[in-house]
C-alpha cells in the first residue's frame, strides 16, 4: 500500500484533529465511520479497493499514527498481529523501517450515531477548486474566524465567515448554486468546513443545505468517496 494512499484516507476523518478515535473496518474496502469530539459532525470516509485482511481496528490515536506514518517511506506493507481473535497492533514497514501501532478496545471507541429522518435541503451546489480554495484563502485570512453563515434569498447565496449579529470583521462572498431556495440563515463551524475542503482538495464534491440546521457534504473519485454531516452552530 502507498503510505501517501493510508496518509490520505486518514486525513479525510481526522481532519487535523477534529476526529481522533475511530473504528476502521477492512473488508472488500477501507472503511472508516467517525463522529468528531465535539460531536458536531458526523462522517464515513472509504477507500474502495482492498489492501488489509479483514479486520475491525481500532485507532484511539490517530495523530500517534499519522506521526509514526512520516518515519516511513512511501511503499509499504501492513501486517496485523492478534490473539484470541482480537487484533491488537498493527506493524508497518517499508524495505528498511518496522513501525508498530498499537490498537485499542473497540468497546473504548465512541460510536457513530446512524443519521435518520434528514431535513429537505433548501441549498444545493457543487464544491469544486474554485470555491475551496475561495473558503480557505478567506478562513487563513481570518484565523481566528469560527462560524461561517449560509444566506440565500431564492437567488443569491453567499457564504459569511465570521458572521455574527454584533458588528464583525467579515469576509463575504457569492457562490453558485444548483438549487437556491429562500431559506432561514444558518450557521456551520469554519475551522471544520476548511478542514474538510482540505482533506477532499482535488475532489469534485457536493454541498447541501438545510435551514433546519444541517449540511450534507459529499466528494467521489476513483479511489475515496467521503460523506460528512455539519450540525448548525449558534450565532453569537
Amino acid at each position: 500500500m502507498k503510505k501517501s494512499v493510508l496518509q490520505s484516507f486518514i486525513n479525510k476523518y481526522h481532519l487535523a484533529g477534529i476526529a481522533e478515535s475511530v473504528k476502521v473496518v477492512s473488508n472488500e474496502k477501507l472503511e472508516c465511520d467517525f463522529i468528531s469530539d465535539d460531536q458536531n459532525l458526523v462522517g464515513n470516509v472509504t477507500f474502495k479497493s482492498k489492501q488489509i485482511e479483514d479486520a475491525e481496528l481500532g485507532i484511539y490515536q490517530t495523530s500517534q499514527l499519522n506521526k509514526l506514518l512520516t518515519a516511513l517511506d512511501d511503499d509499504l506493507d501492513i501486517k496485523l498481529d492478534k490473539a484470541n481473535d482480537t487484533f491488537f497492533s498493527m506493524t508497518l514497514s517499508d524495505k528498511k523501517t518496522n513501525v508498530k501501532f498499537m490498537l485499542a478496545d473497540l468497546s473504548i471507541i465512541k460510536k457513530t450515531p446512524a443519521l435518520k429522518d434528514l431535513p429537505a435541503f433548501d441549498i444545493e451546489l457543487e464544491i469544486d477548486s474554485e470555491l475551496a480554495d475561495k473558503f480557505i484563502r478567506a478562513k487563513n485570512a481570518l484565523s481566528d474566524a469560527n462560524i461561517f453563515a449560509v444566506k440565500c434569498d431564492g437567488k443569491t447565496t453567499q457564504f459569511i465567515l465570521n458572521y455574527s449579529t454584533t458588528m464583525t470583521n467579515r469576509i463575504t462572498f457569492d457562490v453558485k448554486t444548483t438549487k437556491a431556495s429562500n431559506a432561514d440563515m444558518v450557521a456551520f463551524s469554519a475551522n471544520t468546513f476548511k478542514e474538510i475542503l482540505v482533506a477532499n482538495k482535488g475532489m469534485k464534491g457536493t454541498m447541501k443545505i438545510s435551514s433546519k440546521g444541517i449540511a450534507n457534504i459529499e466528494f467521489d473519485d476513483k479511489e475515496f468517496a467521503s460523506r460528512y454531516f455539519l450540525v448548525k452552530q449558534q450565532v453569537s
